[in-house]
């Protein structure tokens, strides 16, 4: 039954099954009006109180700022989560699922508000079609990822479009989605990151540089003194030099950076 026609969200309740149906039929054209649809689908989920929640992203492409997927982990995500009716499936995965679109790098962003930093706690699957998300909501199949995913996954070169753009084919077996696309999802955030703050990086001295490899290894100041053969002293000031340099203030932060020694 249809219970919410909005702008660009529709929301069905599947009675028999206790399961929500989200499927987004276009596509917002900012963060106000995604922000508005998300607080309906609040609403609705906290009247209705579903097991299951099934949102379909074919038609999403929008792709939400920061600030605003904050937004959606703290005044949507959470609220849900700590109400509790959200069931969990055969494989430990709370009952929400996501059905891709074709727009990958959405669907990535729409993934990064369950990212583990964050805080509302769900542990969402992530399906290649609406049949495989029904399926597994169902119990008819344990979608368990595969631990190799190098097994089945084949990467074709395509040539170079009409705009210039290289193409690449990715084949995998359906039952491996969720690895392949948290693969994708680990992959993007690495280069995305790179690429904001390569001019940090690039402003560190050869020794600090060093000097970042052996914090993030976890070596303290008096180890890396002995590993670089200076003083303690010198290790300090090349930590407080790193801190400034970056803009952080504590180890956790400047873990990411280990992606710029690969």
């Amino acid at each position: 039954m249809e219970i919410y026609n909005g702008p660009h969200l529709c929301i069905k309740h599947e009675e028999a099954n206790s399961r929500l149906i989200c499927t987004w039929k276009s596509c917002p054209l900012n963060d106000l009006a995604y922000r508005k649809e998300l607080i309906e689908h609040l609403h609705i989920a906290e009247n209705i109180k579903p097991s299951q929640i099934m949102w379909l992203l074919e038609n999403l492409t929008f792709k939400p700022s920061d600030v605003t997927k904050k937004w959606v982990d703290e005044n949507i995500s959470k609220p849900i989560f700590k109400a509790g009716f959200i069931a969990k499936n055969q494989d430990g995965f709370d009952q929400v699922a996501f059905v891709v679109g074709q727009d990958v790098l959405a669907y990535l962003e729409t993934m990064a508000i369950f990212k583990r930093n964050l805080t509302s706690g769900f542990n969402p699957k992530y399906f290649a079609t609406e049949t495989d998300a029904r399926n597994w909501l169902h119990e008819k199949v344990n979608t368990k990822d595969t631990k190799d995913l190098n097994q089945s996954l084949a990467v074709t070169f395509k040539g170079i479009d009409d705009n210039g753009e290289v193409v690449f084919e990715l084949r995998e077996q359906a039952t491996n989605f969720n690895g392949t696309i948290n693969l994708f999802k680990t992959i993007f955030e690495q280069n995305l990151f790179v690429r904001n703050n390569v001019e940090k990086y690039s402003s560190l001295t050869p020794r600090e540089k060093e000097t970042l490899k052996f914090i993030i290894k976890g070596y303290t100041n008096k180890q890396i003194s002995a590993k670089m053969h200076v003083s303690y002293h010198t290790i300090r000031t090349h930590r407080n030099r790193i801190w400034k340099k970056l803009n952080v203030t504590q180890i956790s932060e400047c873990l990411s950076y280990q992606y710029f020694f690969v």
